[in-house]
């Protein structure tokens, strides 16, 4: 069943808000920071349209980025 974009963000936002939760954990795009051998281990969250670390709005879930975002590179949210 496909969701409608509403019920993606209240999703979202529940998941967020109960278990600590980021949708970018779910992305393609995302660092591993628990991947020993990257080059960004224990660096801030970042991806590949953040390398220098993802904006807190992006993060947290509150822009869901699937549309551009300023310095995004282009690059936005994909399922992994």
């Amino acid at each position: 069943m496909k969701l409608t974009e509403e019920q993606d963000r209240n999703l979202l936002a529940a998941a967020e808000e109960f278990f600590d939760y980021s949708p970018c954990l779910h992305c393609r795009h995302y660092f591993d920071d628990d991947d020993e051998d990257s080059e960004r281990f224990n660096e801030p969250s970042a991806c590949e349209a953040f390398p220098e670390g993802i904006p807190e709005e992006i993060f947290f879930g509150r822009n869901l980025h699937k549309e551009p975002y300023p310095g995004d590179h282009g690059i936005t949210f994909v399922q992994a």
